[in-house]
């Protein structure tokens, strides 16, 4: 019985971090997207920061990829609570 409350208690803290990881990953998305807005606009202009768009943009796509997989771990744990 002592394996299954450990069991239990690894499963609840595993479900607290990934909510709180996807909580911590849809701001980081929202505060990149919101330093890529202005880099877009400059970029009509001027194409001297264009290298600084292009990682801001990897960063995005490399924060959404972990949102993905924090959200799909968070479904997997979240079904192991019940």
């Amino acid at each position: 019985m002592a394996l299954d409350e450990t069991t239990r208690q690894v499963n609840k803290r595993a479900v607290d971090a990934l909510e709180n990881a996807s909580w911590r990953l849809l701001e980081a998305d929202q505060k990149v997207t919101n330093a890529v807005g202005p880099l877009e606009d400059l970029s009509r202009v001027t194409n001297a920061h264009d290298p600084a768009l292009e990682e801001l943009r990897a960063v995005t796509a490399r924060v959404r990829a972990a949102r993905e997989d924090v959200s799909r771990r968070l479904t997997a744990e979240s079904e192991g609570e019940r």
